[in-house]
């Protein structure tokens, strides 16, 4: 009886130390992330000896980061996590894998954001391309055509990045205008900064939907204790 309630007692101290690392996790998310609607956050396999975790899932919805189009889900996985519960950071990280989906919509209303580009219609296609059809400013003059570009999402360097294949107006090739788009718009996504390392390793377009995939490691985390947000928590899957 004295074992089995022992047993009973570590099962319930390691459910309840899942649930704090998983809280105070989505309570740094923003911070280091971006803002977003809704963080869900699922722990498992914690040791409370070794201050370790087998596995932790995050889902971000609608996540905006600084200069770059809103994410309309964003998930990770690490896995053979290491965490300091002192210090509240996690120390090291076997892998970390991400992925990132973008909708036509926020592509859209990334680039309306831009300096001279107005009325931005955007069709993206598989595997990796895009047309935005626009009206702008070329030199400080309004074309009063409509402007035509044809690209290609690449992932570069550990970005995503645009590479303009085309760029018209009406029968004229407006080149300028080809590598003014390509300044003002990379990176267009970037998942690197101070708190989080992920590298884009690809990127590709499925049913009109930017997809990107992305490793690196989260080590340094810092992840702070803050109060649980009362909104359920939804499915994990996507």
């Amino acid at each position: 009886m004295a074992i089995r309630l022992f047993t009973l007692a570590l099962l319930v101290s390691g459910c309840s130390v899942s649930g704090r690392v998983a809280s105070e996790i989505e309570a740094a998310l923003p911070e280091a992330i971006g803002p977003a609607d809704e963080y869900q956050v699922s722990v498992e396999g914690v040791s409370v000896t070794s201050s370790t975790a087998d596995r932790i899932e995050v889902v971000g919805l609608r996540v905006a980061r600084e200069n770059a189009p809103v994410i309309d889900r964003f998930e990770a996985v690490l896995e053979d996590v290491v965490f300091d519960r002192g210090e509240k950071e996690i120390t090291g990280v076997g892998s970390a894998s991400a992925t990132a989906f973008v909708l036509t919509a926020d592509l859209d209303t990334y680039l309306e954001g831009l300096d001279g580009i107005s009325d931005a219609t955007l069709t993206l296609s598989a595997p990796d391309q895009m047309l935005l059809t626009m009206r702008g400013e070329l030199a400080d003059y309004e074309i009063p055509v409509n402007i035509e570009i044809r690209g290609r999402f690449a992932a570069e360097a550990g970005v995503v990045r645009l590479n303009v294949i085309s760029a018209r107006a009406g029968r004229i090739n407006i080149s300028g205008f080809k590598d003014r788009i390509e300044r003002e718009i990379n990176p267009v996504l970037d998942l690197t900064d101070d708190d989080i390392a992920l590298t884009v390793t690809d990127v590709r377009v499925e049913d009109g939907v930017l997809v990107l995939e992305a490793a690196g490691d989260l080590s340094g985390l810092q992840i702070s204790r803050g109060v649980k947000s009362d909104m359920p928590r939804s499915d994990l899957s996507h």
